[in-house]
């Protein structure tokens, strides 16, 4: 498991940092169908640097990381929990603009982080039980 975790977080930092370029990083969330397409085209570099990661091809798995990202990305799911929550939110100044701006980007990140590993994590747990149920 501990394998497993750190080979996710790995192909995890590859695929959301490496390989995901300022256009992707821009437009993903945009609506339309430019924005779906640059999202898939991020989420499909992100899930071959998890799978290379994991060691793994069968298509169960790369289902899992591809929607497990998609959902997030898409939607900019952190955002919206940060909001949610009411945790750091852009434009909500303070003394230091550009002290606050740069808190609200590293609270983000890390919240985005933590959502794209829990819930792939959770996933890939979840499909690799049932996988092991159906092999016996």
């Amino acid at each position: 498991m501990t394998n497993m975790f750190a080979a996710i977080v790995l192909g995890h930092l590859a695929g959301d940092y490496l390989l995901q370029n300022r256009a992707m990083m821009l437009s993903k969330s945009k609506p339309g169908q430019k924005g779906r397409l640059i999202c898939t085209l991020h989420c499909l570099f992100y899930t071959l640097a998890v799978c290379v990661f994991l060691k793994k091809t069968d298509i169960r798995t790369a289902a899992v990381v591809f929607a497990s990202h998609w959902f997030i990305d898409r939607w900019s799911l952190a955002a919206k929990w940060m909001a949610l929550i009411k945790s750091r939110q852009p434009g909500v100044t303070y003394r230091h603009k550009e002290i606050d701006a740069a808190f609200y980007a590293i609270v983000y990140t890390a919240c985005d982080n933590a959502m794209h590993l829990i819930l792939m994590w959770i996933g890939l747990n979840y499909t690799t039980k049932r996988g092991e149920k159906n092999e016996r």
